[in-house]
């Protein structure tokens, strides 16, 4: 529960809060995933709407772009929807997009638009041989 005078925390928001967490983009890629995942789920009781959690990704990856240009290195920004925790999940990473820590087949082509709606639909993965991981990437820095 929110305390008095203060707006409950919100998917939108802590997307957003993500540009400015800490950030590991040298060394094993494992590693930087460890450090630069989130979790990110929606308040009990709230109602995302699509168009909103687009931007507030978008957002991120624009701040997240001027954070590593100033770093002088290169990166990229993916969001996905991890089915089985039920949550959105980002990351950065030093792997170029076609090569993101992953276990699975993945798609890192989808639309932005397309990871939210399955979040926000709560829709399932399909059988597991025909499963590829709908992934937005974002190259960010230089």
């Amino acid at each position: 529960m929110a305390r008095s005078g203060t707006a409950p925390v919100t998917l939108t928001k802590w997307i957003r809060e993500v540009a400015d967490e800490p950030l590991l983009l040298k060394g094993d890629l494992l590693a930087q995933a460890e450090e630069n995942t989130w979790s990110l789920g929606r308040a009990r009781g709230e109602t995302p709407v699509a168009a909103e959690v687009v931007a507030a990704f978008e957002e991120t990856a624009r701040r997240l772009d001027e954070r590593v240009t100033a770093m002088e290195r290169t990166a990229t920004f993916y969001v996905w929807y991890d089915v089985q925790a039920g949550h959105l999940k980002c990351s950065t990473s030093s792997a170029k997009k076609d090569a993101l820590p992953f276990g699975a087949k993945v798609d890192p082509d989808a639309t932005l638009a397309a990871v939210v709606g399955g979040y926000l639909a709560g829709a399932s993965p399909g059988t597991d041989e025909d499963f590829v991981l709908p992934v937005w990437t974002a190259e960010v820095g230089l």
